[in-house]
This record gives structure tokens, C-alpha cells and sequence, in this order.
């Protein structure tokens, strides 16, 4: 129960997150750096995408490597990530009028949420019957 209130939170967190960007600013930037990261874990290793940026708000240089609101994605698409910002590209990049050093390049992301609240539900779910199930024994 208690990581399902945790991961019901960072769904919630990440959501609000991602309403906020819709309202960010824009500035023209440019890619610095776009490649594929390979991190390993205790599953196997997993490629991500790493963009670094940078970007003017009134006249101070800032630098960004955040691609979209929300969790790090990688895996699969993360190769198409990279070739969609090569280096020395020109990118629209959103940032937050109020913190112009938060910034993405994308306002949307990943479906991830849904996924983890889908989890969260079938979690819930078999919780129940596992309680179910112990009263009725």
C-alpha cells in the first residue's frame, strides 16, 4: 500500500509537471551533444538518450539536458530520440518563465504515466483479493 501511495504521487507529480510545460516560453537553442548512454542494471543494460542544449532568455546563456517532462525514458526508442536532435541543430526549447534554467525540448511525455498508474491499480487490485481471500480462510 505505501509504494502505491508513492507511485500514485510521482503519477500525480509528473502530470501536473507536464500541464505546467504546456505554458512555458520558448526560445530558439542549439544541440550541443546527442548520443546514446548505456546504463546497466541489475536487468541487463538499456540505451538513453542524452541532448544536451543550450538557449538565451533575456540575454543570459543557459544550458539544458531534459528532453521531456517526467521520468527518463529509454529502451527501443531512444536511437530515434537522438537522431531527431543531432548535434549543432537548431531546437525550440520550453522553458519556465518564473525558472528559465527548467527547460525541455519536448512539452509531451512518454505515456509512462499511464503505464505506472495501470500498475498501480492491478497492484491495488490483488491487495484486495489477497485480503479477500485471508478473511475467507
Amino acid at each position: 500500500v505505501i509504494l502505491n501511495v508513492i507511485f500514485l504521487a510521482i503519477i500525480f507529480a509528473t502530470r501536473r509537471k507536464m500541464i505546467a510545460v504546456q505554458s512555458w516560453s520558448s526560445a530558439m537553442g542549439t544541440v550541443l551533444a546527442s548520443y546514446l548512454e548505456r546504463r546497466s542494471s541489475s536487468d541487463g543494460s538499456t540505451n538513453y538518450p542524452v541532448v544536451q542544449y543550450s538557449y538565451q532568455v533575456g540575454g543570459q546563456m543557459y544550458q539544458g539536458a531534459k528532453i521531456a517532462p517526467g521520468m527518463e525514458v529509454g529502451g527501443t526508442g531512444a536511437g530515434k530520440v537522438v537522431n531527431r536532435y543531432p548535434q549543432g541543430a537548431q531546437v525550440m526549447v520550453f522553458y519556465d518563465p518564473n525558472n528559465p534554467s527548467d527547460a525541455v525540448l519536448e512539452k509531451k511525455s512518454p505515456a509512462q504515466w499511464l503505464m505506472w498508474l495501470l500498475l498501480v491499480v492491478f497492484d491495488v487490485m490483488l491487495c484486495g483479493m489477497a485480503v479477500a481471500f485471508g478473511f475467507a480462510f
